[in-house]
């Protein structure tokens, strides 16, 4: 995984196969963006919600190459992006993210959902694009 903090979205990752993985993310107190985010009212943004979200599924795309140090994924798409419920300090995200159709010429078409308990917080779907780092000089 290329992020780092802060930008790290994603805790651990606690189950992957060829075509699912599950990620997730402790939602503390602490978090840089809680300071500003409704203070005194303190909500997760939705758009970090959905990076966690391709972080996670990043990680299943990176899966599918044998070198994947050398590669990124890049978001094409999002689609039928919904926000069902609250996520707040305290709350465990689990991302859970399955391909829904073969990695093809490095396209990713996944699922996402992330719950907090059996609880659905958000959904959506996501389009990535694996493409290999252009070589620095």
């Amino acid at each position: 995984m290329p992020h780092k903090y802060p930008f790290l979205l994603v805790d651990k990752i606690i189950e992957m196969s060829d075509t699912h993985v599950v990620g997730i993310k402790n939602v503390t107190f602490n978090e840089h963006f809680f300071q500003g985010h409704f203070p005194g009212n303190p909500v997760m943004p939705g758009v970090l919600q959905i990076e966690a979200m391709a972080q996670t599924g990043g990680i299943l795309a990176l899966g599918t190459v044998t070198d994947p140090q050398n590669y990124d994924t890049y978001f094409v798409k999002i689609d039928k992006c919904r926000f069902k419920n609250r996520v707040v300090p305290g709350d465990t995200l689990i991302l859970k993210l399955e391909l829904l159709s073969p990695i093809r010429r490095g396209i990713c078409e996944m699922k996402g959902t992330a719950y907090v308990g059996n609880k659905i917080v958000t959904e959506a779907e996501l389009i990535a694009k694996i493409v290999r780092k252009e070589d620095t000089v």
